[in-house]
């Protein structure tokens, strides 16, 4: 991270596509511990992409539950601030029918670990019957969580791109904010996936591009960063890369060139 001027990280601490649960050495949580000291900068967990709170598949739900249980812990020991996470798909049978039953399973993973590192709900991109499509389902979420403080949220550009919220634009980002904070709460806003967006505006599909190179462009990212809900909040790449090798030097640099266009403080 520090290769690439980077100021925050997200990690995966097992593999994105597998159920294996993490299984970090004395010697791995020693120099991870040492390596988090030196850099002085945040740090956030990515839980496994096969988490679904939304199954109707019992087996399906107690991996997620303890997937989620098991990287909760570990950001707790390590001092990670929490676990982004996507709560799944409801399968067809409507965010409805299932927010209950993701919240019972969640609340069931803090509980098991009461470490006090965040829960951190990841907006989707609406493709395949996701669940938190929208500001309004991850209000509802956080609500079905009883408002727990430990419940937090992390932004991704792209996927409210293609949920057509509007960040291109100073008028839409206003008013795509003004929902997030009536719907979410600023409060919560804790990390934003820093991402721009192959697709138009509204094309329901997560496919990423590097910042500025996309439909969001440069200046939507100016009037992102300019944004005041913006202003300390972490912003973590998931772009394809220059070399298409992931997040570069080059996709850093423009978001720290556009943050000194702007004068936001961000991280």
């Amino acid at each position: 991270m520090a290769l690439i001027g980077g100021e925050a990280v997200q990690l995966f601490i097992s593999a994105p596509q597998q159920w294996r649960a993490p299984a970090l050495t004395e010697a791995q949580v020693s120099a991870f511990r040492e390596a988090h000291a030196a850099a002085g900068i945040p740090v956030f967990f990515h839980g496994v992409y096969l988490m679904n709170f939304g199954s109707q598949d019992p087996a399906i739900l107690a991996k997620s539950e303890a997937s989620l249980a098991a990287y909760l812990r570990w950001a707790g020991e390590l001092g990670v601030v929490g676990t982004v996470f996507h709560v799944g798909s409801h399968l067809g049978a409507g965010f409805d029918a299932v927010v209950e039953q993701a919240c019972r399973l969640i609340r069931a993973a803090m509980e098991a670990a009461p470490n006090g590192s965040l829960v951190i709900l990841e907006n989707s991109a609406g493709q395949g019957n996701v669940m938190g499509r929208d500001f309004a389902e991850l209000g509802a979420l956080i609500r079905g969580l009883d408002n727990d403080p430990r419940v937090a949220v992390c932004l991704d550009t792209c996927h409210a791109f293609a949920m057509g919220y509007d960040l291109a634009t100073r008028e839409g980002c206003e008013i795509a904010m003004e929902e997030f904070g009536r719907l979410v709460g600023f409060e919560r806003l804790v990390a934003v996936h820093a991402n721009d967006s192959k697709l138009g505006l509204g094309g329901v599909r997560d496919r990423h591009e590097n910042i500025g190179d996309g439909m969001i462009g440069l200046e939507g990212f100016r009037t992102l960063m300019a944004h005041p809900a913006f202003a300390e909040v972490p912003f973590l790449l998931e772009v394809p890369g220059i070399e298409d090798k992931g997040p570069d030097v080059e996709n850093v640099d423009r978001l720290k060139r556009i943050r000194a266009e702007v004068g936001a403080p961000g991280g």
